[in-house]
């Protein structure tokens, strides 16, 4: 016998997560899938080893995605459009994705610039990213203007506080005395504390078993000013930190300071965090309320057209 040709490697297979079930509903009935923005991180200077020297990158960060669609709504990164080194956001992409989504994540990330909301940083560390927050406060102010819904994450919560005209502390372990710590080097999300809702507000509603819960602490910045409009839905009980703030107008704006896309990752210590499906579910169920009644009034139109 002559030598055995090699052996062919075997297909990679892949174990399907997702698949396809067939629903009862009527074409009529069947409801419409989701399309969630989620603002992009901007790395503008990428390390050597990723072979993109000089290039800006856009990403979001996994867990986010996951998180929205772990509710089966289909999670599109936003892209940030820029006019060679201006750094200008194009309104007219802007529009058009304002139009195509129905609602908005903003993701955690860099620190918010110190003059987008009027003060000097402190240090230089502390100078943020001018250029993602122009992009996000479009994004923001697109998607408030169209009465659509908005979740803010961390970094995205300064933002919208800021976008409303409030202010951030710079760095809570200096200008911030006596409280307690809010980020470790070296834990990330492995930092918890406990927060404490307002009674009445909105997260108190969708979790009413308790006022006290635990989450992932990421942050060394937070609320100074509250901005117009907005109301405190959460503290920190140990040095009274606002951890949550929701706008007081119509639909669905609020931002949380923790990371609750983290609390979805398999683990002994995440059964102890709060359960972020409530918090998603009302976001989506504010994003389907909204497009529903859009679609109601389109077809009304087209009926008298």
């Amino acid at each position: 016998m002559g030598p055995r040709p090699p052996s062919r490697p075997s297909p990679l297979r892949l174990r399907p997560r997702l698949t396809f079930r067939p629903n009862s509903f009527t074409p009529e009935e069947s409801p419409m899938t989701l399309r969630i923005g989620i603002s992009a991180r901007l790395l503008h200077d990428p390390p050597p080893g990723l072979g993109l020297p000089q290039k800006r990158l856009q990403f979001l960060e996994s867990s986010m995605a996951h998180w929205v669609m772990a509710h089966r709504a289909i999670a599109l990164m936003v892209p940030f459009v820029d006019e060679e080194s201006a750094a200008l956001v194009d309104p007219a992409p802007m529009a058009d994705m304002v139009d195509l989504l129905d609602g908005l994540v903003l993701q955690g990330g860099v620190d918010v610039c110190p003059e987008t909301y009027g003060a000097t940083p402190i240090q230089h560390e502390w100078r943020g990213d001018p250029i993602r927050d122009r992009y996000e406060l479009a994004l923001l102010r697109g998607f408030i203007e169209a009465g659509k819904p908005v979740l803010g994450v961390c970094r995205g919560a300064q933002l919208m506080n800021v976008y409303f005209g409030g202010t951030l502390v710079q760095d809570i372990p200096t200008l911030w005395p006596g409280a307690h710590s809010h980020q470790h080097p070296t834990h990330y999300d492995r930092l918890m504390h406990a927060v404490e809702f307002a009674p009445g507000s909105r997260l108190a509603g969708l979790y009413p078993s308790a006022t006290r819960h635990t989450v992932t602490s990421i942050h060394h910045q937070c609320v100074d000013r509250l901005g117009n409009g907005l109301v405190v839905e959460a503290r920190s009980p140990e040095d009274g930190i606002i951890e949550a703030i929701r706008h007081e107008g119509p639909g669905f704006v609020m931002g949380v300071q923790w990371h609750p896309e983290f609390h979805l990752t398999p683990g002994e210590t995440q059964k102890h965090l709060l359960d972020s499906g409530p918090m998603m579910q009302s976001f989506l169920d504010a994003a389907r309320a909204r497009a529903d009644r859009h679609r109601a009034r389109h077809a009304t139109g087209s009926a008298h057209g």
